[in-house]
């Protein structure tokens, strides 16, 4: 009996490999974007079109701190099919940060201060008060090739490397260019309120971009649970030309896996 007991076993052990395995986590870490500080001060050509209507000689002055070491959570799933030499992930990871930041707008006479301490549109808590909100949510597809399995047949550890695409969602930042997107239509009107709300309405955009990986996970035979690190370094990940557009992302997780 206890002969068949140890067969058996070791036959689902050599069968392991040739079965899909599927698997979920969480996770959280670090994502290094960072966002310079800046002063800066909007004239002539360079105002945008909303404040240049007003009559006189308007100005726009932004005043932007420092913001770096972007807090990050994030979710991904994976799936190794049988025989196929490569592995899929997809995941989205949610980083965000805040910045001290003013904008004054000057009609030739008199300054008018509109506020840009906005609800972040991505996270919606740990907001600080009087500052401006950045925020990214990165949406990954990768495809995954394992570089070591150890020991052999159980691969208990596992490291990889990998590439993707990536969907990008971020906010925009207090900013030259981003303020003529964001200010580049509408009727002008005194009212500070008006242009807090194009603020908010333009803070969130989207593109596409791409990221390289590598990554090691740990899954004891028989318990479902796996841990794992991925570190990514992400290509296009900004909508705003003030914001890094290559940052290197370190995550560690715990997930549920068959």
């Amino acid at each position: 009996m206890k002969k068949s007991l140890l067969a058996a076993a070791a036959i689902l052990a050599a069968q392991a490999p040739v079965h899909a395995l599927v698997g979920i986590g969480v996770s959280g870490g670090l994502n290094t974007t960072s966002i310079s500080a800046k002063d800066d001060k909007l004239t002539g050509a360079d105002l945008p079109s909303y404040f240049s209507q007003a009559s006189g000689t308007p100005s726009l002055t932004l005043h932007r701190e420092k913001v770096d070491n972007l807090t990050q959570v994030g979710v991904k799933a994976w799936l190794e099919l049988p025989l196929l030499p490569i592995e899929f992930e997809v995941g989205t990871n949610l980083a965000w940060g805040n910045y001290a930041s003013s904008l004054v707008y000057n009609d030739g006479t008199k300054n008018t201060t509109i506020p840009v301490d906005v609800p972040s549109p991505l996270v919606g808590f740990g907001d600080k008060s009087g500052s401006t909100p950045y925020a990214s949510l990165l949406t990954d597809l990768t495809i995954r090739y394992p570089l070591i399995e150890l020991p052999p047949v159980l691969n208990t550890l596992k490291i990889y490397v990998g590439a993707g695409v990536t969907h990008v969602m971020a906010t925009r930042v207090i900013d030259r260019k981003d303020l003529q997107s964001t200010f580049g239509s509408g009727k002008f009107s005194n009212n500070p309120d008006e242009a807090t709300n194009m603020v908010k309405d333009n803070l969130l955009q989207s593109t596409f971009g791409g990221h390289l990986s590598v990554g090691a996970q740990v899954k004891i035979p028989v318990i479902p649970i796996a841990l794992y690190a991925d570190g990514k370094w992400y290509m296009n990940s900004a909508i705003s030309d003030a914001a890094s557009k290559y940052p290197f992302t370190v995550t560690a997780g715990l997930g549920f896996a068959l």
